[in-house]
């Protein structure tokens, strides 16, 4: 009897090793399906990202079964990134992962993040077939040349819209026959028209041009000069995309010639005249509500407002980003190509299982739940045919509610962080692209009709036909460049400097403006900002002489 005991409890244990995918290394729990998932702490400090928590999605709960690893999420509560990352190093407090998002170099230099460097090395499979040598050079912090996060890839371009503009509603366009408006006092101009032909809409006064101003969201008023100028968003750095040089946009002259413009916008009544008090779903609202005429934005950050006006079926105040630029510039930089460097998931010092950790990431990256978090679940929310994934038409019109897609768990800003390849990518099988978003299907499926009699009346196929080519930025992003804390002190300064006196100078007399403008100009000297234009001067030539 005995005999038999133990023989059947070796048969159940060998068809346990089999039956059980587990794929760690003793002495790691292992990383498979599971009723007792491995449990992770991990704080989200991505102050752009919706507090949504997949994991209780029916797409997370199929990661969570693939993995055998369960997320609990915290989330920033505001917006003050810095503030939060110093409490958590203060109090040694760190969960078992973290997404630092803008402050990731504060968690680097405060010694709290794991290297990433052996672990990519022994048990990166599925992140060394999208990270190639070179993509992972690029991730090295320069400091100290280890790897303590894998940023998603962010060199895919959307194909149908731009990244950014200045915007106009379709109403308008179609009232001036649909002008591809590419200079700033053309753009001016009708919005001041606009206002005179339509004081109000819906009993309320149309606002001429608006700003997003809130909290450290205010950086898309500081970056329209450079815009303007023929730059892209390199976080308030002019960089000469052939040579490399730094120079700061604090004080070049062109934004002292558009801020007066708006100045003098904010003295005829045509500006926001909450556009500096407003927080950011207020900011929102009023777009939605379609009595914004002008604005400059990029699109992720007014999407919902987009996704609210097509709900009020409100298509002909729908914004449509237009390639503005100052009079006698050719060409604009409102679309890049490349590999960012900013921040994905990190593996905290205080982290439990720091091998169990890396090797969920890496499974993150296998092809089987890169399908799920941004296809769907098959025979639900796509079928495959002859070897190709599609979707029906009910499938497509479920994926193009962003309702659906949060309930559902497809895509979203927190799938979006995990270790990933570029979304215009294909699947090694050939099944489809990466995401749906970007395959052939999509490209006809995605555009809503009113977009489509959009694209009809300009004579184009996508609405990025109204803008230069996608540029491919040989240094990558300039916003990425991660500061020493002296360094970020004192750009602090600079940034909070600035925010004050361009608001000051908005909202000033005519009279007043010149003189305000001076003493902001006189005050900036003070600040010894050429120390960081040199260090980022020094990252930029290192980029170029590294990456190329």
């Amino acid at each position: 009897m005995f005999k038999r005991r133990v023989a059947l409890l070796i048969a159940i244990a060998f068809l346990m090793s089999i039956i059980v995918p587990g794929f760690l290394s003793a002495p790691t729990k292992a990383i498979a399906a599971s009723k007792n998932p491995i449990v992770f702490k991990i704080y989200w400090g991505d102050s752009n990202a919706e507090p949504v928590d997949v994991w209780k999605t029916p797409i997370g709960k199929k990661v969570e079964q693939i993995t055998g690893v369960r997320l609990q999420f915290e989330f920033i509560v505001g917006s003050d990134e810095e503030t939060k990352a110093g409490i958590m190093l203060a109090s040694g407090d760190l969960p078992d992962l973290i997404n630092a998002h803008n402050v990731v170099n504060k968690f680097i230099e405060a010694g709290a993040l794991v290297p990433l460097d052996n672990y990519i090395a022994k048990y990166g499979k599925n992140i060394k077939k999208w990270y190639d040598s070179k993509a992972l050079k690029k991730l090295k912090y320069p400091k100290d040349g280890h790897i303590y996060y894998l940023t998603p890839f962010r060199e895919e371009s959307d194909p149908l819209y731009s990244f950014a503009g200045f915007w106009l509603p379709i109403y308008v366009l179609k009232e001036n026959k649909w002008p591809v408006v590419r200079d700033i006092d053309t753009y001016f101009k009708i919005v001041k028209d606009t206002v005179k032909k339509h004081p109000t809409y819906n009993g309320k006064p149309t606002i001429g041009f608006t700003a997003l101003t809130d909290s450290w969201r205010i950086y898309v008023l500081m970056q329209q000069p450079l815009r303007l100028e023929g730059y892209p968003n390199d976080g308030g750095w002019l960089i000469d995309e052939k040579t490399g040089v730094v120079k700061d946009s604090y004080t070049m002259p062109y934004a002292k010639t558009y801020y007066k413009i708006l100045n003098q916008m904010w003295n005829e009544g045509l500006l926001d005249k909450e556009m500096f008090s407003q927080n950011y779903d207020q900011y929102l609202a009023k777009i939605s509500s379609g009595r914004v005429v002008g604005f400059y934005d990029e699109r992720w950050q007014i999407q919902s407002a987009i996704d609210s006006l097509e709900k009020q079926k409100l298509y002909d105040r729908i914004p449509i980003a237009m390639p503005v630029l100052k009079k006698g510039v050719k060409r604009d930089r409102y679309n890049v190509v490349t590999m960012g460097t900013g921040a994905g998931i990190s593996i905290t010092k205080k982290c439990k299982d720091p091998v169990a950790a890396f090797k969920f990431l890496d499974r993150m990256a296998q092809e089987d739940i890169l399908k799920l978090i941004n296809w769907g679940i098959q025979g639900q929310d796509y079928y495959v045919k002859n070897g190709k994934m599609y979707k029906t038409a009910q499938q497509i019109q479920n994926y193009m509610n962003p309702d659906y897609r949060k309930k559902q768990g497809i895509g979203g800003n927190i799938w979006f962080a995990f270790p990933r390849p570029p979304f215009d990518r294909e699947y090694p099988d050939k099944s489809g692209k990466i995401s749906w978003d970007y395959s052939d299907q999509a490209l006809e499926a995605r555009y809503k009709p009113y977009e489509k009699e959009v694209l009809k009346a300009y004579k184009i196929k996508s609405f990025k036909d109204l803008f230069s080519p996608t540029w491919n930025s040989p240094y990558g992003y300039g916003w990425d460049i991660k500061l020493p804390e002296d360094l970020q002190a004192i750009q602090n300064q600079a940034d909070d400097l600035q925010r004050r006196y361009i608001t000051k100078a908005i909202m000033a007399k005519p009279s007043e403006y010149d003189k305000i403008w001076n003493e902001y100009l006189s005050k900036m000297k003070k600040i010894p900002i050429k120390k960081v234009i040199d260090f980022r001067q020094k990252e930029i030539q290192r980029r170029l002489k590294e990456w190329n």
